[in-house]
């Protein structure tokens, strides 16, 4: 299985312990990650976290972000 397709299973089958372990296993070989964490609000709305590794500017995250937006409007196609 092709590791992004692993990674979305993973997330829609909510295996946060699977998640962590592969988060661990790809940080071996990966140089840099945005990650973004959310909780949805019982009143609406949500919180968001942002943790980032590996980068020296925020403009590298702001690329990274915008890879991730082309690969899920791509997704939609």
């Amino acid at each position: 299985m092709k590791q992004d397709k692993y990674l979305e299973k993973i997330f829609k089958n909510s295996e946060k312990g699977k998640l962590v372990e592969q988060f661990a296993e790809d940080l071996e070989t990966m140089d840099k990650a945005v990650v973004i964490l959310i909780k949805d609000k019982e009143e609406g709305g949500f919180s968001s976290v942002v943790m980032t590794l590996g980068l020296n500017n925020t403009y590298e995250a702001y690329g990274m972000l915008e890879v991730a937006k082309q690969d899920l409007l791509e997704e939609d196609e």
